[in-house]
């Protein structure tokens, strides 16, 4: 199937590992040029060579809390013939209960998951309606349907990222699509930390952690990146044309609603 991506310029936020890595990999493999971003200008270098053996790769580091580096990653683009694709990918918050928690976290995961989101679409959402076609893909959680209470804030915060993919499938509509990603437990650094916060909790092992948790997946297994970048690619082609402000789960049937 041709995703109708050839040259298309993507800008891929939280690329030097995990699910932004694989977007940016699955996206070059369809034909389109990536911009990877990351704040780890080290993990970025490597990422970038690494990707460059299938295609056209540009780096920018930038921390997207900081609304000067988001800026300075929207210029980059503009200065490589403007963003067609824009995949919004972040580390995680903090890992920890609720109780444990300060403002600080809270304040930090706001920055983190929702104000970036809203500059980044801002000026890339803008300047792709201007352009008249573009694709918007955010990878959030299945924490916005079904809460962890491992990751309070990420359960909490990311709920609002629904509310900010329906308005923009609306404002930016019908040149740019606007989807988010709901991945469940996909076998990268943060779910590995995630397993082991939970096999202390249970005082097993972590191999053991791991076979419990996987057990509780239809699919009997976890997820892998390149899975999640491989929806991405699609959402962000020809083919998904019809699709948007939709939330869709890349979980092996994890979650338990609709």
């Amino acid at each position: 199937m041709d995703l109708g991506i050839n040259d298309k310029l993507a800008v891929v936020t939280g690329a030097s590992s995990g699910m932004g890595k694989a977007a940016a990999l699955s996206l070059l493999k369809e034909g389109a040029k990536v911009l990877i971003a990351s704040r780890n200008e080290e993990r970025l270098r490597r990422a970038s060579e690494e990707l460059s053996n299938y295609g056209e790769v540009h780096f920018q580091v930038a921390d997207v809390t900081r609304a000067e580096d988001v800026h300075r990653l929207f210029m980059r683009s503009e200065d490589l013939g403007g963003a067609d694709i824009l995949v919004v990918s972040y580390g995680g918050p903090r890992i920890a209960r609720f109780n444990e928690l300060e403002d600080k976290d809270w304040y930090y995961a706001f920055d983190l998951l929702l104000m970036s989101s809203v500059r980044l679409s801002r000026l890339f959402g803008s300047r792709m309606k201007e352009k008249g076609w573009g694709r918007i893909v955010f990878i959030t959680s299945t924490a916005i349907k079904e809460v962890n209470m491992n990751i309070p804030l990420s359960s909490i915060v990311r709920t609002s990222l629904a509310g900010l993919i329906k308005v923009l499938s609306r404002e930016l509509s019908p040149e740019v699509t606007v989807n988010g990603i709901m991945p469940g437990s996909i076998m990268t650094e943060r779910q590995k930390e995630l397993l082991a916060v939970k096999a202390k909790e249970r005082g097993i092992n972590l191999e053991q952690m791991e076979a419990e948790a996987s057990s509780e997946i239809p699919m009997r297994r976890f997820g892998r990146p390149e899975e999640v970048g491989d929806l991405i690619a699609f959402l962000s082609s020809e083919r998904a044309s019809y699709i948007s402000g939709a939330l869709i789960p890349i979980d092996g049937g994890y979650l338990k609603l609709i």
